[in-house]
C-alpha cells in the first residue's frame, strides 16, 4: 500500500466516524431526518397546541366561561400533564382537522378522528384511545323504523365525517344534508329541517340526554364500528411513539375509566387496553 493510498484510507475512516457521530447526536437530540421532533419542541417550550372540538358533546365543548370540557378534553389535558406542558386548545371541525395538522397549526388533534385507511395515507394515526359506531336518530313520532326507511328522506351529517361517507356509499337513495358542525345537525333535526340524523354512538348518547323523549334511536346494529385515534403530522416517528406510549398507559388507568364512565356511561373497552 502506497503512502497516498494509506492517507486516503485514513481520511475516509475519519469521515465515516464523523457521519456516525453526527447521526448519533441527531437521534439523541430528538430529530427526524434532521428536523426537530414535535416532542423535542414541546419539552423545550413547555407548551402544546391541541386541536379539539368546541361544539361536539361529549367529545369537546366550550362552556359559557370559555373553558373546554368533554371526553377528548380529558385526554388532551392528561397528555399535556404527562409532558409538563401548558395546553393551548384550538377549536376544529371534522373538515379542518387534517388541514390543521398538515399546516402545523396544531401539534396533535384529539377530536374523534376515526381510524380510516384513507386517513392513514395523509396523517399519522396513533393506537386507538376509543371505539365508535354510527347510529341514526329520528324524532320520537317519526315513521322511520329501519335503515331501509331512509330512502328518500333527508339525513343530516357533518361534513368530512364518517356518517357523511356512509350516507354516500351505503344510502345513495337518502338525501344527505351536510353541516359544518354537529350542533347544526342537531338543530336541523329539532326544527324539522331534516328527517333524521346520523352520528357516532357517543354523540348520540349526548343527544338522547339533552333531547330526552323528543327523539329515539333506530333499533338497528351500529354502522361502521370503528376505532378512534389521535392524529399527528406525517413523518415525526419520535412524536408518534410518545403518543402511542401515552395512550397505552392512559387507557389502563383509573382516570381513563372515570372519564369513560362520566361521558360515555361505560368502562374502557378491553379492545383498546
Amino acid at each position: 500500500m502506497t503512502r497516498t493510498t494509506r492517507l486516503l484510507v485514513a481520511v475516509l475512516a475519519a469521515l465515516a466516524l464523523t457521519v456516525t457521530a453526527a447521526c448519533t447526536s441527531s437521534n439523541q437530540a430528538g430529530t427526524n431526518n434532521g428536523q426537530p421532533s414535535t416532542l423535542t419542541k414541546i419539552l423545550s417550550t413547555k407548551k402544546i397546541t391541541i386541536g379539539v372540538f368546541a361544539d361536539a358533546p361529549p367529545y369537546g365543548v366550550m362552556t359559557s366561561t370559555g373553558q373546554y370540557e368533554g371526553f377528548d378534553i380529558d385526554r388532551a389535558k392528561a397528555l399535556a400533564k404527562s409532558l409538563n406542558a401548558e395546553v393551548d386548545f384550538v377549536g376544529t371541525t371534522n373538515a379542518s382537522r387534517i388541514p390543521m395538522l398538515e399546516t402545523g397549526k396544531v401539534d396533535v388533534v384529539i377530536a374523534a378522528l376515526t381510524n380510516l385507511d384513507e386517513r392513514a395515507q395523509v396523517v399519522a394515526l396513533t393506537r386507538p384511545y376509543a371505539t365508535e359506531g354510527q347510529l341514526v336518530v329520528v324524532p320520537a313520532d317519526s315513521p322511520i323504523r329501519s335503515y331501509a326507511d331512509l330512502a328518500g328522506r333527508t339525513v343530516a351529517a357533518t361534513r368530512g365525517s364518517v356518517p357523511a361517507t356512509i350516507l354516500a356509499a351505503q344510502f345513495p337513495e337518502a338525501k344527505a344534508t351536510l353541516f359544518e358542525a354537529v350542533a347544526d345537525s342537531i338543530q336541523a333535526l329539532r326544527s324539522g329541517k331534516v328527517d333524521a340524523l346520523m352520528e357516532s354512538t357517543s354523540v348520540v348518547a349526548d343527544i338522547r340526554k339533552s333531547q330526552g323523549g323528543a327523539v329515539r334511536v333506530l333499533d338497528a346494529p351500529a354502522l361502521a364500528p370503528s376505532l378512534v385515534s389521535f392524529g399527528a403530522k406525517m413523518g415525526d416517528q419520535i412524536w408518534l411513539n410518545y403518543l402511542n406510549n401515552f395512550i397505552m398507559n392512559y387507557n389502563i388507568s383509573q382516570p381513563a375509566n372515570d372519564s369513560y364512565q362520566k361521558w360515555l356511561g361505560m368502562d374502557v373497552p378491553d379492545l383498546i387496553k
